[in-house]
């Protein structure tokens, strides 16, 4: 008997210690989240906004002046074979060769343009808060890793819940409350002490796998300059940077511009 109650005690010791490491792993899961799904689009957004619009600009005028020196060297090719100059052909030429750099510019409009709809979006304090509220009841009672024995059901629910959350849906976060609600709650059955233990190393690992990947997370863009974002003087000298390396493109754009103007001449006067 004396055994029997020790044994007990030591089963109730470990359901409380789960019960607290999964309290735990649900924070920590929250953050991360909290960290992929809004804080990071959020700085990149902010990014775009005060920088990524000016790299944008630079972008533009890089590749205007890279195509302007491909010209050149076609048209200087043409002459010097005494060619005609056929300027649909080299047009079209310029455009094939062109296409990775508009791909590469499109993908920078659409950062940009995301940047602006989404600041542009944003929910209010109070539905911030409500939007957080919902969610953290639902990682306790759908997430995977605090709730393993998922029916198909509560997994396709969960994942419905993920793209949810991703998209800042308020209306959606609520209606699918609502349809856990009037789901039958499971009855989780007492488990043995070897399979607690098992559960409790597991538990703690998983938090600190987590933790881990957040601290790398910190490290790199756009949670490295989260606080430079915030600095006026930090924010404007970027955007000198990048206006002067747009003036330096653009004064290659002129003299490749120059060049062709000169080249064409240069055939003119040939055939005359």
């Amino acid at each position: 008997m004396t055994q029997a109650l020790k044994l007990s005690a030591e089963i109730i010791k470990l359901q409380e210690d789960i019960a607290s490491l999964k309290q735990e792993l649900g924070k920590v899961i929250i953050e991360r989240d909290e960290m992929l799904n809004t804080v990071k689009p959020n700085l990149e957004a902010e990014y775009q906004k005060k920088i990524g619009y000016k790299e944008l600009e630079r972008m533009e005028t890089e590749i205007t002046a890279r195509r302007y020196k491909r010209q050149v060297e076609l048209i200087r090719a043409a002459v010097n074979r005494q060619e005609s100059i056929e300027e649909n052909r080299i047009e079209k030429q310029l455009d094939d060769e062109f296409q990775e750099w508009y791909k590469k510019i499109n993908e920078q409009y659409q950062k940009v343009k995301e940047a602006e709809d989404r600041l542009n979006s944003l929910m209010s304090d109070d539905q911030n808060i409500e939007f957080k509220k919902l969610y953290r009841q639902l990682v306790f009672k759908l997430h995977p890793d605090l709730n393993p024995n998922q029916t198909k059901d509560e997994e396709n629910l969960w994942h419905r819940i993920q793209l949810t959350y991703k998209s800042g849906d308020l209306e959606e976060m609520r209606s699918l409350m609502i349809i856990l609600e009037t789901q039958d709650s499971s009855i989780e059955l007492p488990s043995s002490k070897d399979i607690l233990e098992k559960q409790q190393t597991k538990l703690a690992k998983q938090i600190q796998k987590i933790i881990n990947n957040m601290s790398e997370l910190k490290q790199g863009f756009p949670f490295n300059i989260a606080g430079k974002l915030a600095d006026k003087a930090w924010v404007n000298t970027k955007v000198e940077e990048i206006q002067e390396q747009i003036n330096q493109w653009q004064e290659k754009c002129e003299h490749y511009e120059a060049l062709i103007k000169a080249l064409l001449v240069i055939k003119e006067t040939r055939i005359n």
